[in-house]
């Protein structure tokens, strides 16, 4: 299901070249996370593909900033109404608990049959102190139990609650954004040693606030590129990972995220402008990776994890070629996941959304 967004007056365009750029940045987590657990003892020992692929988390960054876009993209017209905040929460709601149960209720099931297959007892790793944050993906300090990557999901938790603020008061809602952002940027250059509770100091709070602003500034100017333009963003994403990893802070320092986050915003302001001249055509295969973007990423370690134990289990790990066990992993965790998003996750989107629709058009 493209990203879709009103660019214009007279109808609705599918913003296939940010739905592809979603997809680009799973893919680089899915290669990151194949090659990274490899290092287990019990299969190659080291980071894979000789850490070519470390740099992957990067394309969590890029998800933080483009959260914060769509969401004020997609519910900019109804900023200010009170009586649209339902409706906005439930969309929320439909958009993240439903998948993310299901590939943590998939991931219990695999990991409690696995462990009855070596004939280990079935206990469960998730304790009561750990059920706000694993099952109701409150934020915490530590990850999710069994979906790990999920705690991506605690910060976006944090950001649609914060979001409220713009339905109840615009007003109230930016200035209360703007002084958010100046704490957190502030903090990080050492001019305030301010510790903010949930979290909420975190640079990853910038990047969404980045994607708010880059939202509103799409609503309401005619933003225009030139896939010149779009060069030199990319460029300059390039350039922010580099920093990012091989930088004088060290990797995800606040500065690093700062960068990251400039540098997303930067590229969905330029491919917005790209969609409104039609300028641009995305690979469909590309754009449907990305519309399954949150499938694959709650549930890629899960099947990169199955194929290695497979393959380990029918000798092959130890005989293939890196690569082709590497590639053999991503290969699997993409045709799964994109099974779970397509045919799972966007069809449970959809209904959830109809119902509301059918619900208001009863009142």
């Amino acid at each position: 299901m493209p990203v879709k967004l009103a660019l214009n007056p007279f109808g609705n365009t599918k913003m296939n070249s940010i739905e592809a750029a979603r997809g680009i940045a799973a893919l680089l987590v899915v290669f990151m996370h194949a090659a990274n657990m490899m290092k287990e003892v019990q299969y190659t020992g080291h980071y894979g593909m000789g850490r070519v692929f470390d740099f992957g988390y990067v394309g969590v960054d890029f998800f933080f900033v483009l959260s914060g876009f769509i969401i004020t993209y997609v519910h900019y017209g109804e900023l200010g109404s009170f009586k649209r905040l339902p409706r906005y929460l439930w969309r929320r709601f439909s958009r993240i608990y439903p998948i993310y149960w299901t590939i943590l209720i998939l991931t219990v099931l695999t990991v409690t049959l696995g462990k009855l297959a070596i004939g280990k007892p079935p206990g469960f790793d998730i304790g009561f102190a750990d059920i706000p944050g694993t099952i109701f993906l409150l934020m915490s300090h530590e990850e999710p139990k069994y979906v790990g990557v999920a705690w991506t999901l605690q910060y976006e938790v944090i950001f649609y609650l914060a979001f409220c603020l713009l339905f109840i008061s615009t007003r109230i809602g930016v200035m209360v954004f703007t002084i958010w952002g100046g704490v957190i940027l502030a903090r990080a250059l050492g001019f305030m040693d301010v510790v903010l509770p949930l979290n909420l100091d975190s640079p990853h709070c910038f990047e969404f606030l980045l994607g708010v602003v880059v939202a509103v500034a799409a609503r309401k100017y005619q933003l225009r590129a030139t896939p010149l333009l779009l060069v030199f963003v990319l460029l300059s994403f390039v350039i922010a990972v580099l920093f990012e990893v091989y930088g004088p802070y060290g990797r995800h320092a606040p500065i690093g995220r700062f960068a990251l986050g400039f540098a997303s915003a930067a590229i969905l302001a330029t491919l917005v402008g790209l969609e409104r001249q039609q300028a641009l055509n995305t690979p469909k295969w590309l754009v449907r990776i990305g519309s399954a973007s949150y499938s694959i990423y709650l549930g890629h370690i899960l099947f990169i994890g199955l194929t290695y134990q497979v393959l380990a289990k029918l000798g092959l790990y130890h005989r293939l070629p890196e690569w082709a066990v590497f590639f053999s992993a991503v290969i699997f965790a993409l045709a799964g996941t994109m099974l779970i998003g397509l045919r799972i996750e966007l069809p449970i989107v959809s209904v959830l959304k109809n119902r509301w629709v059918h619900r208001i058009k009863a009142t």
